[in-house]
């Protein structure tokens, strides 16, 4: 009856979770077939014609459904198709034994379908049972030499199916043809074939096809490791009640505790995991933290930001007072730190030694280089404590991640002040005359970056999003599905929608190809159009007469809408304002753009001075374009009163870069 349940309810479970896979539905029909032939057993013992009569039939259906379930697996699974016309004669073989078994029913023929039914129903299993061996074997031996992963599922496959049925077979029904009688009763050894269906439900179910022969290892590992144990469980039983004990309890409580041991040692991975909030509290803190600091370490792009997400996160997590990086070179020592930190202490303490050692701070070394050496530091814990070994071990794990973050920053700072001195000379044309060249490669690179990003985005992701979507819209199409999963298959095709609409929106901004088909201003008015919906401020664009303009190359079409939407992005950032207004026109032989806005505003005096950290960058890459096609820039403004350029480029003197 208990195994007659196990099979039942593995095939409830089936249908239930996995109903959609076609060889999910055929090993249902294996465990139904299955509790059928347990459901027989003890009908048949005691006599019952009806009893004989099932368990004799589905003994020979099911090597035949087994079969089948394998010709539905490996075609669905790895594109292999098997022999499916032989299903049908063998299916038919099973039905012409169950109409000469329903003799069992006509008493004068009672006695000799009784006395051959055995022999023909076990012979009938046993070449069954070989003849799915040789389908498995044939096929792996196929594929062996490729590597594949349908070579490690026909692995698996064999190894689950030799496991449970072999024991069962050379016990059970090898002896019951050959002497006419059983090494070891069907009690004990039929409980073995339940391994095959029951590994193979859970594989199919957990994803985990390829991973059968690492599940057994782990497996035997477990019952070897609870031996020990169950035997001085066992030993303790017998030596404690040596004169009421019987063999029969002592087998059951051995063999019951080695079950139960070697299934909590083989999913304490899994338990410990799932309810590690719980049993390991700290332990799942410090791996949250880790987790969050990985996230936001690729986001870094200065030390400000560092100390800001990174050291605040540490100081949070392990409840220290402070935490601070150092970086010591040749002549001077940089500290970035968070919370209470004596920064005096820590410089001292790193110039005076390589490896600074104090009762008061940890030092973990990162980065060693000519130009530098940087650590990462933490104070003691509030609590007044020093930091435990598993805290120290999860800091080895962040500074192996800050040690990349880290040179990644600093070169970044170091290439921004490289640009910072270039780009100071570039808008002075009388002192920098020979720069030219630079500004025009520059552009280049940019304007080639931005296309060969839109090019591979267009026609490696936009592309994949589309097939997504087919396919998602198919499978709607395919399967029958509830309300509730039919509503989530249209929210994930809405969603790969919108993520294609904002590529599409990207790529655009980075290659605007409107400009060589309809021209630079109608180009500009979709562009503000769209801007104006998301931008937290009112955008407005006035357009005059460009015919002049109209007529210039591409490239200075595209200086010109690359100015405007850097005016649009530094107006996002920094402007504040509640209005942002655009005007083009010709005038005098020249272009004319004026923007203006009524935000904070800046002191102009500072603007040559400004830092590319700051709003810089956008300015001179401005006033670099500007000057490139030999225009002018001129720049009213002043803290809290707005912000007016006003930009002109000579129609027929405009350089293309």
């Amino acid at each position: 009856m208990i195994a007659e349940f196990v099979c039942l309810f593995m095939a409830i479970l089936l249908l239930i979770n996995i109903r959609h896979s076609p060889s999910a539905r055929l090993l249902t029909a294996v465990f139904l077939t299955m509790a059928i032939i347990y459901m027989s057993y003890g009908a048949s013992i005691r006599g019952d014609v009806v009893g004989k009569l099932a368990i004799s039939s589905f003994m020979m259906v099911l090597p035949i459904v087994f079969y089948h379930f394998l010709v539905v697996f490996f075609e669905e699974k790895g594109g292999i198709r098997l022999h499916r016309r032989i299903l049908w004669f063998m299916y038919a073989l099973a039905a012409a034994g169950f109409l000469i078994r329903s003799l069992y029913l006509y008493p004068p023929m009672a006695y000799t379908i009784y006395r051959y039914n055995s022999s023909v129903t076990l012979g009938f299993f046993l070449l069954g049972f070989l003849f799915n061996m040789c389908i498995l074997t044939m096929q792996y031996l196929r594929l062996r030499k490729q590597q594949t992963y349908m070579s490690s599922i026909i692995k698996n496959v064999w190894l689950t199916w030799i496991i449970s049925f072999l024991p069962v077979i050379c016990s059970l029904f090898l002896p019951q043809v050959i002497t006419g009688s059983q090494t070891i009763g069907p009690l004990y050894t039929s409980w073995i074939i339940l391994l095959f269906p029951i590994s193979f439900a859970y594989m199919i179910a957990a994803d985990k096809l390829y991973d059968f022969d690492l599940m057994i290892r782990r497996i035997l590992s477990a019952v070897l490791l609870s031996i020990i144990p169950v035997s001085l469980l066992t030993g303790s039983y017998i030596w404690f009640f040596h004169g009421t004990a019987d063999k029969k309890q002592i087998l059951f409580l051995f063999t019951a505790s080695l079950v139960l041991i070697t299934w909590v040692l083989y999913s304490a991975e899994y338990w410990t995991t799932r309810f590690e909030s719980v049993l390991f509290p700290r332990k799942h803190a410090l791996n949250t933290a880790l987790k969050n600091i990985s996230k936001k370490l690729g986001t870094i792009s200065s030390l400000r930001e560092l100390k800001d997400i990174i050291l605040a996160e540490i100081v949070d997590t392990l409840h220290v007072t402070g935490a601070a990086v150092v970086f010591r070179y040749r002549s001077d020592t940089e500290i970035i730190y968070a919370g209470e930190v004596d920064t005096a202490q820590i410089r001292q303490l790193a110039d005076a030694s390589p490896r600074p050692t104090d009762p008061y701070y940890t030092f973990i070394e990162m980065n060693s280089h000519e130009e530098y050496t940087s650590y990462l530091v933490i104070t003691r814990k509030k609590s007044h404590t020093m930091l435990g070994k598993e805290e120290l071990q999860w800091l080895q794990l962040i500074t192996s991640y800050l040690e990349v973050s880290l040179e990644n920053v600093l070169l970044i700072r170091k290439l921004t002040r490289r640009l910072q001195q270039l780009a100071s000379q570039l808008p002075v044309e009388d002192t920098a005359p020979d720069i030219q060249w630079f500004r025009k490669v520059m552009f280049e690179l940019q304007e080639e970056e931005r296309i060969r990003i839109a090019t591979d985005l267009h026609d490696t992701t936009m592309q994949d999003l589309f097939f997504l979507k087919k396919r998602l819209i198919k499978l709607g199409e395919q399967f029958v599905m509830n309300g509730g999963g039919q509503q989530e298959l249209n929210s994930m095709v809405q969603f790969v929608e919108m993520i294609n609409v904002g590529l599409r929106e990207s790529c655009f901004e980075l290659n605007p190809h409107l400009l060589q088909e309809v021209g630079l201003m109608q180009t500009l008015e979709l562009y503000v159009e769209k801007e104006s919906y998301t931008v937290p401020f009112q955008l407005e664009l006035q357009v005059g007469h460009t015919p002049g303009m109209e007529s210039k190359d591409l490239l200075t079409k595209r200086h010109l809408f690359r100015i405007v939407q850097e005016l649009i992005n530094n107006a996002k950032k920094h402007a504040q304002a509640s209005t942002v207004s655009f005007h083009i026109g010709e005038a005098s032989g020249s272009f004319c753009l004026t923007y203006e806005d009524d935000g904070i505003g800046f002191d102009d005096s500072k603007v040559h001075q400004a830092a590319i950290g700051a709003s810089g960058m956008g300015m001179e890459q401005i006033r670099g374009r500007i000057l490139h096609m030999g225009g002018q820039l001129e720049l009213v403004t002043a803290t809290g009163q707005g912000t007016k350029i006003i930009i002109t480029v000579p129609i027929e003197g405009a350089m293309s870069a």
